[in-house]
């Protein structure tokens, strides 16, 4: 059994981004890449939960990877977390969307210690919002997940509200809201490029 395990969601659709925002690049790594070495700096184990189209491209760079378990297949996040924690054991899960390309080991680390007896989930909110696949989720929530996933309530938050969830604000972690930013269109991929020019 391990203590930790990375997950890296990056199953979703992504519909407004027009192809696999996954692959997008950001000061020369594909956002998969940089989000999975952050990963891999902080947990014992990593894995990605992939999109079916996107299979064969981390299976080729022998990365451990999983498609959402079939009876879960398209239902978001959750689906994501529960086949994580279906098919490996650990005592906590660090969730971590693939669009969020400024996020770094320090901010992961900084949850982890936050990661005590009693919290089941350790949750960062910055400016006021909370950043639920930034997170890192006990193994004693697996039932909920499944539960969650049987009657369709799909919603993060609504988990969060159910279970014993440790909020973590910004003024704890020393960052902004630009190391949570994540990438949904390509507009937002255009200003993230635009700003890093700019310094």
């Amino acid at each position: 059994m391990f203590q930790t395990i990375g997950v890296l969601l990056a199953g979703g659709e992504s519909k407004r981004f027009g192809s696999s925002k996954a692959f997008a690049t950001y000061r020369h790594h594909e956002f998969w890449e940089h989000s999975f070495n952050v990963l891999k700096n902080t947990t014992d184990h990593q894995l990605i939960i992939s999109h079916p189209r996107d299979l064969d491209s981390y299976e080729q760079k022998s990365i451990p990877v999983l498609l959402d378990d079939h009876h879960v297949r398209g239902l978001g996040p959750l689906a994501g977390i529960y086949t994580a924690m279906n098919h490996y054991n650990s005592e906590w899960y660090v969730v971590l969307s693939c669009d969020i390309p400024k996020v770094t080991p320090e901010i992961i680390k900084k949850l982890l210690e936050y990661s005590e007896e009693n919290v089941q989930a350790v949750i960062p909110t910055i400016e006021g919002k909370i950043h639920p696949l930034i997170g890192i989720y006990h193994q004693s929530i697996f039932k909920q997940i499944e539960t969650k996933l049987k009657k369709n309530e799909l919603k993060m938050i609504r988990l969060l509200d159910e279970i014993q969830t440790k909020y973590v604000k910004e003024d704890q972690l020393g960052v902004t809201q630009n190391a949570f930013s994540n990438i949904n269109s390509q507009e937002d991929y255009r200003e993230l490029l635009k700003h890093d020019k700019l310094f």
